[in-house]
């Protein structure tokens, strides 16, 4: 278990545990004035610099689009909680990260 807190730890090191935003993404980075924001909605959306209430994900799993799926939780690289569909979303790097 504490491999997987060092895995945490350095996947978020200088910007602490990023919170759910708005568009449904979590926050990957911050913004010039230290607000989170999800990079991948900005500039499209202005939801991806709102923060949102942390989902219940409880029982849910999220699903790479190579089909790998893990128990659902913000700290997932681009994770994306989709209360509409059965699974949320994330990239587990099966494509590289470059």
């Amino acid at each position: 278990m504490r491999s997987l807190e060092l895995k945490r730890e350095r996947r978020t090191r200088g910007f602490g545990l990023m919170p759910a935003m708005a568009c449904g993404h979590t926050a990957q980075s911050k913004d010039e004035d230290g607000n989170p924001v999800c990079v991948i909605c900005a500039g499209i959306t202005p939801d991806a610099r709102r923060e949102a209430a942390k989902p219940d994900l409880e029982g849910r799993e999220a699903k790479c689009t190579c089909g790998k799926t893990v128990p659902s939780e913000v700290g997932l690289a681009f994770f994306k909680h989709q209360e509409d569909l059965e699974t949320d979303s994330f990239y587990c790097g099966c494509r590289g990260w470059d």
